[in-house]
């Protein structure tokens, strides 16, 4: 699997940043953007940039709910701003979409893409990361039902195997 680099998606410079060390990343944590699948990284950049006055896009990397394209956001230890209090513990990952009662709003592409993303995380921790929704650490209905049931249940992937992980 290939992520698009935040030049390819056209990203805005970040106006700061910090860097977290490995050793400090424990938390791989699932988010939603709650908007639609057609709602582009730049737009959730812009969005969190102007709106909510942060340095950058929240997240670390970013999946289209669909297509199971992933982003590039903040990185793997580029400090996010996904949840607060819990940054640097946690590495946040948003699904571009909504998570619909009684709908499965995430393809299996997207998911597919997100385990590929937690084995690569885990693989350069040197070992496995808790998995986690925003709603185990912030007052949040975020990820959403369905995502965050996925993600308690170990990310399981119906019918067929994820690629093996690039070594980083």
């Amino acid at each position: 699997m290939d992520i698009i680099s935040r030049a390819e998606w056209g990203a805005r410079p970040p106006e700061s940043r910090s860097t977290v060390s490995w050793s400090k990343r424990t938390v791989f944590m699932g988010h939603y953007s709650a908007a639609s699948a057609t709602q582009t990284p730049r737009q959730i950049q812009d969005y969190h940039m102007r709106v909510k006055g942060w340095s950058d896009i929240g997240y670390n990397f970013l999946i289209n709910s669909i297509s199971g394209v992933i982003y590039e956001g903040r990185g793997w230890t580029t400090l996010g701003a996904h949840c607060s209090g819990h940054n640097t513990e946690a590495i946040g990952v948003c699904i571009i979409g909504k998570d619909q009662p009684g709908r499965q709003d995430v393809s299996d592409a997207a998911r597919r893409a997100f385990k590929w993303l937690y084995e690569q995380a885990n693989d350069r921790k040197g070992k496995r990361l808790q998995l986690l929704g925003h709603r185990d650490r912030g007052n949040t209905s975020c990820p959403g039902d369905e995502i965050y049931t996925w993600l308690h249940a170990g990310l399981p992937i119906v019918g067929g195997s994820t690629p093996a992980p690039a070594k980083p």
